[in-house]
């Protein structure tokens, strides 16, 4: 068994952990949306307006504060006008995203987005069509969400059963503009947004807009810069990154920890991105960025199977090195976004009929919701073991390696009104380790222990629901110290009071 030790050096602020940083994403692409968040009004299993009830009450168990819609790629060639009004008199259309194309009902538009939003008590981020759409398209479509004036489109908007505003705050302008989004460079994509953004203002002043930036710095550069003169108009920049190791369930020893490297990557975007709004935006404004889709992507999820995988313990151990990162950097992340929360991807929740289950990775979201709208507050790690790794980086157009070494222990830590929270995850795929834990500046004695521990390919399915799963008991500290046994490939999390 290794042995390593941390200090949590509680007077020692980084910012204000939002709970932004727990979004989620659902775009019209497989079963996410189709099949699983919506089966329809008339179905067996039990719903609400449509809605998957085990779905919802699940997703509230952890809650979820941000949710992005309706794509990704499908966002560029979604018209929203095709998705209000009598489900009855709704077009049928083509929807495209990622290779994949499918007969959209447009069952699920605006108004049945916005009441899944108001079912789970989260916020709306809706991502705009500037590929194939216009100014004009995505200004009415701020004005038909959020305007209190007596214009026709306001009352088409109480017509169809939504008389108040909808008050959706976050907009995003375009999505992956460098590929899918239009295939544009980034000169022009920089003039798009600043030819979009200036009408959408102009509608309303108080929505926040999301330029379509990306794990290209060169590109990011680009956006930041053309648009230097009209910062004003530049709320958040986005940020997309996917990472993989092999198979999902069949992955070997070396893949499994090229997947743990996958946070250090994301850590890399972040900081890049940072230096570059630093540089051209200075003291004259706060611009975020907005993680808005990252997770595993293995390669067994392809367009012919919905780009579905199964979700495993080592997904959940490089999502809570994610969110470690996001923790640190807290001070200049707005919002992020996991792709997805239904059967793609990284997916909390799966399901395959009547039957719903929930995912390890929907677990360590469970695990560090108690960080969130906490201090973010310094980590030293010592004596942790660590090994070389390269990182696969990216899968298109084919994968890209980066060169570097695997910390075995990832950690961060809060600060609440009533105690600490330390979130540590060990990386190593067969060994246990000790973790020692000093507290500098506070005393705590006592509190809560929650682990989440499998082995690597360990999953949850229809037939086994629960087979991981968090288990919780008691701890307390030892002569000023709190020591904590993490298992191979687990998450913990303490919760400590004085």
């Amino acid at each position: 068994m290794s042995r390593s030790s941390i200090v949590v050096c509680t007077g020692e602020p980084i910012g204000m952990i939002s709970p932004l940083l727990h979004g989620h994403f659902a775009e019209h692409l497989g079963r996410c949306c189709y099949d699983g968040l919506w089966v329809g009004t008339d179905s067996q299993i039990p719903n609400v307006d449509g809605f998957r009830r085990d779905v919802i009450n699940a997703l509230k168990r952890i809650g979820i504060p941000l949710l992005r819609w309706p794509g990704g790629c499908f966002a560029d060639t979604y018209h929203w006008k095709d998705g209000i009004g009598p489900a009855e008199q709704r077009p049928r259309t083509i929807a495209e995203s990622c290779g994949h194309q499918s007969v959209e009902t447009n069952a699920i538009g605006t108004h049945e987005f916005i009441g899944l939003c108001q079912a789970l008590g989260t916020q709306p981020y809706l991502a705009g069509n500037v590929g194939s759409g216009s100014p004009q398209e995505l200004m009415d479509w701020v004005h038909y969400c959020n305007s209190l004036a007596d214009t026709t489109l306001v009352r088409e908007r109480i017509a169809n059963g939504h008389p108040d505003s909808m008050g959706v705050r976050y907009w995003g302008v375009g999505n992956e503009s460098w590929a899918c989004g239009g295939n544009y460079d980034a000169i022009d994509y920089a003039r798009e947004f600043k030819r979009f953004a200036t009408f959408i203002k102009q509608i309303d002043q108080c929505v926040e807009l999301v330029a379509c930036g990306d794990h290209d710095l060169a590109w990011n550069t680009k956006i930041i810069e053309a648009n230097r003169h009209h910062l004003h108009l530049l709320d958040h920049l986005s940020v997309h990154r996917y990472w993989s190791g092999g198979h999902s369930t069949g992955f070997t020893e070396a893949e499994y920890y090229q997947l743990q490297r996958g946070p250090d990557v994301v850590e890399k975007d972040i900081r890049g991105t940072a230096e570059i709004i630093d540089f051209f935006a200075g003291n004259q404004r706060h611009i975020g960025i907005a993680f808005d889709e990252w997770g595993v992507w293995h390669p067994d999820a392809v367009v012919t199977n919905d780009f579905e995988a199964t979700s495993t313990m080592s997904d959940a151990v490089t999502a809570a090195g994610v969110f470690d990162v996001f923790n640190r950097w807290c001070h200049r992340l707005s919002m992020a976004n996991i792709a997805q929360v239904l059967n793609v991807l990284q997916a909390l929740i799966q399901t395959q009929g009547a039957e719903m289950w929930c995912t390890p990775t929907y677990h360590v979201f469970a695990l560090y919701a108690p960080h969130r709208g906490a201090q973010s507050v310094k980590v030293d790690i010592a004596n942790s073991s660590a090994r070389d790794m390269p990182a696969v980086q990216a899968r298109f157009p084919v994968p890209h390696i980066d060169a570097g070494q695997l910390s075995m222990l990832s950690a961060s830590a809060s600060v609440t009104d009533v105690g600490v929270v330390v979130s540590l995850s060990n990386r190593h795929m067969s060994d246990s380790q000790e973790v020692e834990i000093t507290l500098r500046g506070k005393s705590m004695l006592r509190g809560e222990l929650m682990t989440l521990a499998a082995a690597p390919n360990a999953h949850n399915s229809a037939a086994e629901p629960g087979r991981v799963g968090v288990q919780v008991s008691g701890i307390e500290a030892q002569d000023g110290k709190i020591v904590v046994i993490l298992p191979p490939c687990s998450v913990q999390t303490l919760v400590l009071k004085g």
